[in-house]
């Protein structure tokens, strides 16, 4: 495979987490108002908020570093599969899906 279809495709998974991670926090917000209306949600309602609000906290754990830290740009990757080995996950799940489904590990 070339370099320009490698970071096609990089780009491509990298938007489609993006875009799988708006609809969730858009899904979280709608829970949150439902919840701030009546008062109660759903146990499936309340296991969807946890898991977008750990994959938010997820994203600003990763991405600040990335802005702040002058050669963090370099030391995240290394730092991210340093975890996955030791079974940390450190990216949103909206991420590893599209990791697990394209056959990547």
């Amino acid at each position: 495979m070339n370099i320009e279809a490698t970071i096609e495709a990089c780009a491509h998974q990298f938007l489609q987490g993006l875009k799988t991670e708006y609809d969730g926090d858009k899904e979280a917000l709608l829970i949150i108002r439902q919840f701030i209306a009546s008062g109660k949600i759903t146990a499936q309602q309340e296991h969807l908020l946890k898991t977008q609000l750990a994959d938010s906290l997820k994203i600003l754990g990763v991405g600040i570093p990335l802005v702040l830290i002058p050669g963090a740009s370099i030391l995240m990757p290394i730092l991210i599969k340093v975890a996955a080995k030791h079974n940390i996950e450190l990216m949103p799940s909206a991420f590893t899906d599209l990791d697990n489904s394209s056959g990547k590990q």
